[in-house]
């Protein structure tokens, strides 16, 4: 006797007794659950500015502000008969040429270490060779510029001295050396701001904040306790990512590491009160992950980490000076690549310090209102 799967008919049999009136009562209920989860995500104001704010930020940047193109050269002169170089130079349109000249070789190497311009060109008297001396510590600008002065020197058909060209801090214009100091600082952004910002809504959904809020801590000592941990393993990771870079690619660090330190330090406590500030704005970990990734693609991207902000448009070129990354960005490869001193990054220093000042203060004015 053959025993058929009588699960099988039962199936068949169901299938086939499902009428069109049943497909069609089906079909409302999902359309009720489709519509009822648009009304969730309409309601949900802080994911819907994402999904929105998101695609935008994205687009403007790529379209509009991230660009390899590089135009405006900041370029001086050592005058001996620099007159046809002058002209050649002033006549394209990437290179700007300083008013004035440089008063010797000395002036134009300390000019270019501290970045007031990206390229020197050393023009020898009774047409004898030109020497070209380029800043290395920015790559992009450092090759389209070493790019151009070939073309112009091919184009002028002998009419402009043969150029040397000497490219300062990083001679082989290898990515990884451009790369590297910024990327310690987008690593300690990646730290400090997101467990930061997920560590007191973590807190909040487990309902253990009200836990601690009884405890003898005070609402100070608490914001300071949340955040502690997180800017000791972001210094941690500072501290892996320099040796790895050193010992790995090959990243000089000519400048004092206690001073890199320091500068640390004040970018980290302002990325912290960032992380803090968006911990007291999310009601979940998943707004806290949107909003910390609405906030490091600008970093990212406006920064100078990869693109130069130089070169990007004055519309956007704006969000570049709010950000702590651009500043620290800019010490970072100042210190590890060209030795600069305390001395010559006050100005970087001073803004990082406000910045820390600024974002902190918000933060535990919000913290301190959230737990109220």
């Amino acid at each position: 006797m053959i025993v058929g799967n009588p699960s099988a008919g039962a199936t068949r049999r169901d299938e086939s007794e499902v009428t069109p009136d049943a497909r069609w009562q089906g079909w409302q209920r999902l359309r009720s659950l489709v519509r009822k989860e648009f009304i969730e995500i309409r309601r949900d104001r802080r994911t819907l500015a994402l999904i929105v704010a998101v695609p935008v930020i994205l687009l403007v940047i790529f379209g509009y502000a991230a660009t390899f193109d590089v135009h405006h050269v900041p370029t001086e002169l050592v005058d001996h008969d620099s007159l046809a170089v002058r002209a050649a130079l002033g006549a394209h349109g990437d290179f700007a040429v300083r008013s004035g000249v440089a008063g010797n070789l000395g002036t134009a190497e300390a000019d270019i270490q501290h970045g007031r311009v990206a390229v020197a060109v050393v023009v020898g008297a009774d047409g004898r060779p030109a020497q070209v001396l380029i800043d290395g510590s920015n790559l992009l600008t450092a090759m389209t510029a070493e790019r151009e002065l070939t073309a112009l020197q091919l184009q002028s058909e002998g009419a402009l001295p043969a150029m040397s060209v000497v490219v300062l801090y990083n001679p082989s214009l290898r990515s990884t050396t451009f790369m590297v100091p910024g990327l310690v600082g987008m690593i300690m952004v990646q730290v400090a701001l997101v467990l930061t910002a997920l560590g007191v809504v973590r807190e909040r959904e487990r309902g253990t904040i009200e836990q601690l809020m009884i405890t003898p801590l005070t609402k100070l000592e608490l914001m300071i306790g949340k955040t502690i941990p997180y800017l000791l393993i972001a210094l941690a990771d500072l501290c892996f990512v320099l040796l790895v870079g050193w010992g790995l690619f090959g990243v000089p660090i000519r400048g004092s590491v206690f001073l890199l330190f320091g500068e640390a330090f004040l970018f980290l406590t302002a990325t912290l009160g960032m992380g803090l500030l968006i911990s007291t704005v999310a009601q979940t970990q998943l707004q806290a992950m949107q909003m910390s990734v609405f906030v490091q693609l600008p970093q990212m991207l406006l920064s100078g980490l990869i693109f130069p902000v130089a070169s990007m448009p004055w519309g956007v070129r704006w969000l570049s000076y709010v950000l702590p990354l651009t500043y620290f960005a800019s010490v970072a490869r100042d210190v590890m690549l060209k030795g600069l001193g305390l001395g010559d990054l006050w100005s970087e220093t001073i803004v990082l310090a406000g910045m820390a000042v600024v974002f902190v203060s918000l933060a535990a004015f919000r913290f301190r209102k959230t737990l109220d």
